[in-house]
């Protein structure tokens, strides 16, 4: 149970009393640091947080409470543990009358007060004791020991003044006599004295606070972590519905892979400990439900959550935000999901691997690429994990079916999973899950990461805009899927786009008002459903009047002769298939597929893109160049990536490119206009990679825009392009 009482001290602190399982009420004395300047601070090094803390203590002196909880400090402190500050707080009335005694001395007793003071010339400011300085018996124990040094060094003291001198020494020393007798300076001098100790815990403080040294031991086994793994953090974010799951990103010291790290996410670390017990109290409850029919995942996590909440209102008297949070991750303990499922909701990881039962997860990360976690699967959770993929794929997973591989789509991830056991697999198990609901790239994210040139998006906006094919190549893993969906996004508002897919995996785009017909093809291994076959899909394009069309990845010779076919009736888009080279993409349609060289003509530009560690880039784009097949050139180069140069060479006018050549033919485009309207585009790129990430809605606008004054007139869209431009500035 939790109660809230009135505050003091100005709104900054509040007492809380809650429930432990013991059945037994605890006090908490709550100290609110959300409206302080000096929040981002360190509270254990900062002078400002202590004294305000301390100040808290003493004006609650009277009251009895269990442990104190402070914002921007993540754990609670024991009462016991101040015990020795308020001892101090009691001898704090006497010691401020003696030292008002020094301060007022001179003007109150002193013969010569209208007159320098011989002894101490600067008398005022060097007995000023700031009121602040009370509160802080570390820091007014350092001050009278400094001014006692000072004092006793004072020699040849005049006869007038001696007895004034020796009275102020009696009452500087008397208070010395008292700090010196209190348990809390004996303990700073024991801390200082002991440079074991001052090495593992920085701050006096920290050490008194902290009895249990769950601060200071944390801090110490991450000194040590860091030493033996040379880590740093470089990125923290919060992942889910209720911001359940804290990602931190680590950089390890002469390691090419990150350190990926999943932790729960609360206000702090008490809470982190109190609701872990919660959880572990709810599923001692919670019963497993047993279902005659399958449902959704969803829907099971759904269930478990409500039977959580139902407990803990029984039981605990929590915010509401909390009670949902708990609900939600005692259902995922309840399904032995809690370890995977951050992984499968966290949008900027690509791909998840498990190699055996006996290793961590690692995983494909969009910003970071190849990173380590300490992630492993226990063998029920493995099962879990096994069952479920069973009942939702409806295959099995055993001796004579040892793999498996389902698409599961709900409103948390969408996902492919891959997963293989004996015997093809010597541990029995592997998981491959490979992210289909990542993060968004646009061609603005493209550019900004150089994954092409502003040059090279002029260009191939240019050719989408005219429906030229493109064809996206590389090895897995490289991006090709990005790529087509940023070029997708740019299409024109009126284009009817349709879309044949194994797996969806182009972007939904509805919602920018885009015309977009989708069909799901069976997967590559079920395809002896000729009926609803990827190839068989593709014929019948021809009589649903598309625009453009997205096949998404060309996997067998069936679905090559389908796409060729459609590509000779005239129909243009997009397609990705896996190769090394443009060389090994065109033995692959020459030799595996048997695909006549007279047909690659159609696919007009190929792009080749090849990932080198965690960047992804554009290396080529060429064309089909059918007139030099004698000399055993099947294709020219229009843009190549220069690695000594770091940036891309063009080897070829853009003008007196085949793919442009054929377009001359049925469209007024002078090389005057062509340059023209190249330029404006390039100009449009070039400023979107400079100023800061717009986001996709005004985006998609901006190039609905591009391409309606592109078909109008040249002079409509630069002057809509100049206004645009003019309206926001580098730095916005």
């Amino acid at each position: 149970m939790i109660i809230w009482m009135s505050m003091n001290l100005k709104s900054k602190t509040a007492f809380q009393i809650r429930e432990n399982f013991e059945g037994k009420s605890e006090k908490i004395l709550k100290i609110n640091c959300n409206n302080c300047s000096e929040i981002k601070k360190d509270f254990l090094n900062n002078i400002n947080c202590k004294f305000c803390f301390l100040e808290s203590l003493y004006n609650n002196i009277n009251e009895k409470f269990n442990f104190i909880s402070i914002d921007s400090l993540k754990t609670l402190i024991d009462s016991k543990n101040i015990t020795l500050i308020l001892d101090y707080f009691k001898r704090l009335k006497k010691i401020k009358t003696i030292y008002q005694k020094i301060e007022t001395f001179k003007k109150k007793k002193c013969g010569f007060q209208d007159f320098k003071c011989k002894v101490f010339p600067d008398y005022e400011s060097f007995f000023n004791i700031d009121e602040k300085c009370y509160f802080n018996p570390v820091l007014l124990y350092s001050l009278i020991q400094k001014k006692s040094i000072i004092i006793k060094k004072k020699k040849n003291i005049d006869s007038t003044c001696r007895n004034c001198y020796n009275y102020i020494r009696s009452l500087v020393e008397d208070i010395q006599k008292i700090l010196n007798n209190l348990k809390i300076i004996e303990e700073f001098n024991n801390f200082e004295n002991n440079p074991i100790l001052t090495q593992k815990i920085s701050n006096f403080y920290e050490f008194l606070l902290i009895k249990d040294y769950s601060l200071a031991e944390k801090k110490k086994a991450l000194k040590q972590y860091t030493i033996k793994k040379n880590e740093e953090l470089i990125e923290v974010y919060e992942i889910g519905k209720y911001k359940l799951f804290q990602i931190s990103i680590f950089n390890v010291i002469n390691e090419s892979e990150k350190e990926y790290d999943v932790k729960l996410s609360f206000n702090s670390l008490a809470d982190k400990i109190y609701f872990k017990n919660i959880i572990d109290d709810l599923l001692k409850h919670l019963e497993i439900f047993k279902l005659e029919k399958i449902i959704p995942l969803e829907t099971l996590i759904k269930i478990y959550k409500r039977e959580s909440l139902k407990i803990i209102n029984s039981k605990f008297n929590l915010p509401k935000i909390e009670q949902k949070k708990i609900g939600f991750f005692a259902a995922l303990k309840k399904l032995n999901l809690s370890k995977i499922f951050p992984l499968l909701i966290d949008d900027y990881i690509e791909e998840i691997f498990l190699d055996s039962p006996n290793t961590y997860i690692y995983i494909n990360h969009q910003k970071y690429g190849r990173c380590q976690t300490k992630i492993s699967l226990s063998l029920k959770e493995i099962e879990r994990l096994k069952t479920l993929l069973r009942l939702y794929s409806s295959q099995r997973l055993d001796y004579i079916n040892p793999s498996i591989k389902y698409v599961m789509k709900n409103k948390y991830f969408y996902c492919r999973f891959a997963v293989d056991v004996a015997p093809v697999h010597i541990d029995n198990f592997a998981l491959d899950i490979r992210k289909l609901n990542k993060n968004i790239l646009t061609i603005q994210d493209l550019l900004k990461n150089k994954t092409l040139t502003p040059l090279i998006a002029a260009f191939l906006f240019f050719n989408i805009l005219r429906r030229i094919n493109v064809t996206v190549t590389g090895e897995t893993d490289t991006g090709k899927t990005t790529l087509i969906n940023a070029f997708d996004l740019l299409t024109p508002k009126e284009f009817r786009k349709i879309y044949i897919e194994n797996v969806e995996e182009s972007l939904n785009q509805t919602k920018f008002s885009k015309h977009q017909l989708k069909y799901q093809a069976d997967s590559l291994d079920n395809s002896i459903k000729k009926r609803f076959s990827k190839s068989n899909y593709i014929k019948t394009l021809l009589h649903r009047t598309p625009d453009i069309i997205y096949l998404g990845e060309i996997l067998t010779k069936e679905e090559s002769e389908a796409m060729f076919h459609c590509l000779a009736a005239g129909l243009r888009g997009f397609q990705t298939i896996h190769s090394n080279t443009i060389d090994s993409l065109i033995n692959r349609f020459l030799h595996h597929f048997n695909i006549n060289f007279s047909c690659l003509n159609d696919l007009d530009l190929i792009i080749l893109l090849k990932k080198e560690r965690n960047k992804r880039r554009v290396v080529s784009v060429v064309e089909i160049n059918s007139n030099n097949l004698e000399k055993g050139k099947y294709y020219q180069t229009i843009f190549q990536y220069n690695p000594n140069k770091k940036t891309w060479d063009k080897l070829k006018s853009l003008y007196e490119t085949n793919t442009i050549k054929q377009l001359r033919v049925y469209e007024d485009i002078t090389i005057e206009k062509f340059n023209h309207i190249i330029s404006i585009y390039e100009d449009i790129f070039k400023f979107l990679s400079k100023i800061k990430k717009i986001n996709n809605e005004k985006l998609v606008d901006l190039f609905h825009k591009i391409s309606f004054y592109s078909t109008n007139s040249i002079v409509l869209l630069e002057n809509y392009w100049k206004e645009w431009k003019k309206n926001r500035s580098l730095n916005s």
